[in-house]
């Protein structure tokens, strides 16, 4: 299993919402983030599976926000610094 930074991360989900590169806050979710939407988190979860190499599992699918993806990633501990 590989390993990616916390910036890292928030980059490459910046980059599939399209929004400005450290303008994601841990709060922001389906509701604040208009280009959040079903197809992003396909996407999502996608890029989780081809740059970590790992499942996601029902509750990373249902994380509601950013900081919630974070978390669970935390304790998947495939997130450094």
């Amino acid at each position: 299993m590989a390993l990616m930074t916390r910036s890292d991360f928030q980059a490459g989900v910046e980059d599939i919402l399209a929004v400005p590169r450290g303008s994601l806050q841990d709060s922001d979710s389906r509701d604040t983030i208009e280009s959040w939407s079903s197809i992003a988190d396909v996407q999502i979860v996608t890029y989780l599976s081809s740059e970590l190499g790992i499942e996601p599992d029902a509750e990373l699918i249902e994380a509601e926000t950013f900081g919630d993806l974070v978390k669970k990633l935390e304790e998947l501990r495939v997130l450094a610094g």
